[in-house]
């Protein structure tokens, strides 16, 4: 990778920290430095692709993008025929662990690195189940935004049971014993879906 490359590395991170903090932060001060590392990183930006920096935060800026779909990622892992499932802090309800891709990261390990935080077990992802439109199932509530949830048939490797500060608990559930889900993240029918992949192997990746 040459110099130029890693700086852009870097300075994509950064952006990514910045943005990610603005838009979780109410703390002015703490909106306050976020505001300052966007701006390192758009000078960043425009020494890495020879650009002028005000040029780079047109590009950023989110009202004058193009809208596009945020994008979700879920971790189907199971042991003796039960659904590994943690429990959100935020509803306690049960889902499959996932959340939010990363910029920074591929697919793949957006969805292994999710499965690793919320519920400590260390996975595989080995296929590609579902690639789903969450606007046209049954996931409640509704959002106004689009949103795509991929989801990936994972083989557990190791670790143990953890919970972390999104996940109050973890479980291996039998599918005819299914706790409370969180219907905006995961529901009945992806869980059945997953199941289908892991004894059919052969079986096509799922798409709206």
């Amino acid at each position: 990778m040459s110099d130029a490359d890693e700086l852009l590395k870097h300075a994509q991170r950064i952006r990514a920290i910045a943005q990610t903090g603005l838009e979780y932060s109410r703390d002015p001060y703490d909106r306050e430095r976020f505001e300052e590392l966007t701006g390192i990183a758009h000078d960043l930006l425009a020494i890495a692709l020879q650009q002028p920096a005000q040029k780079i935060a047109d590009i950023f800026l989110p009202e004058r993008g193009y809208p596009t779909p945020k994008v979700d990622v879920r971790a189907g892992v199971f042991r003796d025929d039960k659904v590994l499932l943690v429990k959100e802090s935020a509803d306690q309800r049960w889902t499959l662990p996932g959340g939010w891709a990363d910029e920074h990261q591929s697919p793949k390990q957006c969805v292994e690195r999710e499965a690793l935080e919320e519920s400590g077990f260390v996975v595989a992802a080995t296929r590609l189940v579902a690639v789903k439109d969450r606007n046209l199932h049954a996931y409640v509530p509704r959002r106004l935004e689009r949103i795509y949830k991929l989801f990936f048939y994972c083989e557990l490797i190791g670790g143990e049971a953890q919970t972390s500060l999104e996940t109050s608990a973890v479980d291996w559930f039998a599918l005819d014993n299914l706790p409370e889900l969180s219907l905006g993240r995961t529901l009945p029918d992806d869980l059945l879906l997953l199941d289908e992949f892991r004894r059919d192997a052969q079986r096509a990746c799922y798409f709206d």
